[in-house]
């Protein structure tokens, strides 16, 4: 094991928090206590002779993740159709963003265990819409459209991550950061945020990257990280026994404890991506993005220096900061005049 370590790069799509969905004027409504199908609209359920129109709210607001992510953000950005067929996608593509993404070449730096801080480089965050959703029952399957076209922001990193402590870290720190900015609320078993980690192993003698799995659609960051660790296994031993690994889309089976092979992946040009014919190209000024940033609200890291500054560890500051209500709770408590550092001991 100690001739192997685990290639990652991590997937997140997270829903934005809007009004309406990112095509339509249509609400958007909670996809969990919602009667089915009664969020819906002819743009969101892809009926022909409909006519996307981008929602300019979804739009700042991922500007907004983009730039608390240290991200560009391009002049230039334009929506791709990705075509794909399944029963919850009902146009048989999704509109997306492909060569023209909204945000590129950021990063996030996390704290680990041990002390250190490391750097994760983020690729590119981009605007989608999500699809509905499938409902498994007495052997068939039921659709619930209600979070068809609801705004989804795709975060992609590049593979830096080595371990599944690294990928928690990430993880749970992109999403304070997120919650933070009111964005998204974190509530992961309602798949208002999912994470998919791209997996691959490296022996100590490669020089480059071998081929990697995608374990698809995980909805807490506990299970991240048991699939990360289970996969790395897994593909380390098919590797010593020369079986290799098939690029794939992998499930994960909580009640064993296993990834699953769902699908062998698709590449690119199997999504036959072209340009979106029904929506204009975004310009991106500077004084856009200047408008944009003034908005930011104080982030977590900013917050944990602060809390640094009045007399907590870099450690309990970390950990106050992580979630944005145990913050705001600090922050009450300690303006009735509390010592800082023992009201930071009692709620950790």
């Amino acid at each position: 094991m100690s001739e192997w370590m685990p290639v990652v790069g991590l997937e997140i799509h997270a829903e934005i928090l809007t009004k309406t969905k990112m095509f339509s004027n249509c609400p958007v409504v909670d996809s969990v206590s919602a009667l089915p199908n009664t969020a819906v609209d002819p743009v969101s359920l892809g009926l022909p002779g409909t006519l996307p129109v981008i929602n300019m709210e979804a739009v700042e607001r991922a500007m907004m993740v983009g730039l608390a992510l240290h991200c560009e953000i391009p002049p230039i950005n334009q929506f791709a159709r990705k075509s794909y067929f399944y029963p919850d996608l009902p146009k048989g593509y999704q509109i997306s963003q492909y060569d023209r993404p909204l945000t590129v070449r950021g990063y996030l730096d996390i704290d680990l265990s041990d002390g250190t801080t490391k750097r994760i480089r983020v690729r590119r965050a981009h605007l989608e819409e999500d699809t509905g959703k499938l409902i498994h029952i007495d052997g068939g399957s039921l659709v619930d459209f209600n979070r068809a076209g609801v705004p989804l922001l795709e975060i992609v990193t590049e593979p830096d991550i080595h371990s599944a402590e690294e990928a928690e870290a990430f993880a749970r720190k992109l999403r304070a950061i997120l919650q933070y900015l009111g964005i998204n609320d974190g509530d992961m078993s309602k798949g208002v945020m999912r994470i998919e980690p791209n997996i691959s192993v490296k022996h100590k003698d490669d020089t480059g990257l071998r081929t990697r799995t995608e374990v698809k659609n995980l909805n807490s960051i506990r299970t991240v990280y048991r699939s990360i660790e289970y996969e790395t296994a897994r593909q380390i031993k098919a590797w010593e026994n020369g079986d290799g690994v098939r690029q794939a889309t992998m499930g994960w089976d909580e009640a064993r404890g296993c990834t699953v092979i769902q699908r062998f992946k698709e590449s690119a040009e199997e999504y036959r991506y072209f340009p979106e014919p029904d929506l204009p190209i975004i310009e991106v000024s500077p004084e856009w993005v200047a408008r944009i940033r003034e908005r930011l609200p104080e982030l977590p890291d900013a917050k944990r220096d602060r809390f640094i500054g009045v007399g907590v560890t870099r450690y309990d500051a970390s950990v106050l900061v992580a979630d944005k209500l145990v913050a705001d709770y600090y922050e009450r408590a300690i303006s009735t005049g509390a010592t800082p550092k023992t009201v930071a001991n009692w709620i950790i």
